[in-house]
């Protein structure tokens, strides 16, 4: 009797944990300032403690973001300077605007010859003649658990860390459309 119980036990046990994971999964980014904002609660505090690109990104000048936090959607978002936003009106300071967003991203690395801490990432083209394949998007080299190296084709170097506070996503007022 006590074997049948355990074992019941055993087996809700693995039933919640799989749907929690499962709720976690679901929670894809649909709802941008939420999104941003449950990351630095979790993120924070994973941030401290493991060395992985599954997390949000900004760059040192903080105009650009990689939200990579979720390995079904990828999303690149850029803040524009004030300038910029004085002669593109539809553009505000402080915003993030979607720049690029894909359906997934994958991770390249050489096991073999690489540590856990440099790679690349590639992101899923969705439209135009190439869509259904992947692209290059950045390196990563030098990853800690709160900063890491981006290099952009190949030689422009930036350092990125992981996002430490609350920012607004918003969809791109004039984004990219693929004319054939």
């Amino acid at each position: 009797m006590k074997k049948i119980f355990w074992a019941l036990a055993c087996v809700t046990g693995l039933m919640v944990t799989a749907c929690i994971a499962n709720g976690k999964k679901v929670a894809t980014v649909t709802d941008m300032d939420s999104l941003a904002a449950d990351s630095l609660d979790k993120g924070a505090k994973q941030a401290s403690q493991e060395v992985s690109i599954y997390k949000i990104w900004i760059n040192e000048d903080s105009t650009r973001i990689y939200d990579l936090r979720d390995t079904t959607h990828y999303v690149e978002a850029m803040k524009y300077d004030e300038e910029y936003c004085k002669e593109n009106p539809d553009y505000k300071p402080d915003v993030y605007y979607i720049y690029n967003e894909a359906g997934g991203f994958r991770i390249g690395h050489n096991f073999d010859d690489e540590p856990d801490t440099t790679g690349w990432i590639e992101y899923l083209l969705e439209e135009g003649p190439y869509a259904g394949t992947y692209a290059m998007s950045f390196s990563f080299s030098d990853m800690t658990p709160t900063s890491a190296t981006f290099t952009f084709e190949l030689e422009y170097d930036w350092k990125y860390t992981v996002l430490d506070k609350p920012v607004t996503f918003q969809p791109n007022p004039h984004p990219y459309v693929y004319e054939e």
